[in-house]
């Protein structure tokens, strides 16, 4: 299927400058009042130091709601089994933010890469996220069911298929059947040949997690990189101010 025009503009539109996209938001030791990824805090930090957009997990709990939440279990039980009000995060001052809380929290203000952990959630989702702003988001998914449902369901949504082994086969067979928008791979995957493929099928990419200052200079400056995934959106904002953006 191919892109629609609106599609293809917000394409145009995000690629024409590299993006830094914060991990979970911007949070450790070194961030003050955010300690801990995927919270409000950490998203507040985010938008502070400039970044052009939050990369956040999402789950869905055992009572049925939405919640920004990375780990698939707390101490050994799954979140699919667990009610809201029982999780909790290490170094959080309090529960992990409902997906509807962050997105009246960041609407207007940054663009948001909603990584969807598991099935059942996208209907739900794209309902917010039409409310959210659709051309400010992208949902990623490792599982390529959930990719094309997003897109079934929401033809102008942007969406990315993430990839940790296999890049042939995910341009050659699991892209298409997807009808992912764009690949997310790892930065172990992230060579030349594999950028180069890439660029060649028109596809691009979104690279993760990259902290290295030397990574982050070879990532930001390549014609086939639409953004970069970084725990250290800080140092990828001065990184790519000293690169003068895209050569």
């Amino acid at each position: 299927m191919d892109p629609s025009p609106r599609t293809l503009a917000c394409f145009k539109r995000m690629s024409a400058l590299c993006l830094v996209i914060a991990h979970r938001g911007a949070w450790g030791r070194s961030v003050p009042n955010a300690p801990a990824a995927n919270t409000l805090e950490a998203f507040e930090a985010a938008i502070a130091l400039g970044a052009d957009m939050i990369e956040l997990d999402v789950r869905r709990t055992g009572d049925g709601r939405l919640v920004v939440f990375h780990d698939a279990r707390v101490k050994a039980v799954p979140i699919s089994s667990l009610r809201y009000e029982a999780l909790t995060v290490k170094g959080a001052r309090s529960r992990p933010p409902l997906l509807e809380d962050v997105l009246a929290l960041m609407k207007d203000r940054i663009a948001l890469n909603l990584e969807v952990k598991e099935p059942r959630c996208v209907e739900e989702m794209i309902e917010l996220l039409r409310q959210f702003g659709l051309d400010r988001c992208l949902l990623s998914s490792f599982l390529d069911a959930v990719v094309l449902e997003a897109k079934i369901l929401e033809p102008e949504l942007r969406t990315g298929l993430l990839l940790t082994t296999g890049v042939r086969r995910g341009l050659g067979a699991r892209l298409p059947a997807s009808q992912a928008d764009c690949l997310c791979l790892h930065r172990r995957l992230a060579d030349d040949g594999a950028l180069d493929r890439a660029a060649t099928a028109g596809v691009p990419c979104i690279i993760w997690t990259v902290n290295a200052a030397r990574a982050l200079d070879r990532y930001l400056g390549h014609p086939a990189v639409e953004g970069v995934i970084t725990d250290r959106p800080a140092l990828a904002l001065a990184r790519r101010e000293r690169l003068g953006g895209r050569a």
